[in-house]
């Protein structure tokens, strides 16, 4: 039983660090497109 604890533990940090990283890394992507439409010009 403890194993199945541990994983789902792990599982739910990861969904929880995924989760993270794609709401700081969202309102990114414009400014990123923003830079490479600067360097284009």
């Amino acid at each position: 039983m403890s194993d199945g604890e541990d994983f789902k533990d792990s599982s739910s940090i990861f969904h929880l660090l995924a989760a993270l990283i794609v709401l700081v890394s969202a309102p990114l992507l414009p400014m990123v497109m923003g830079w490479f439409t600067l360097l284009s010009n």
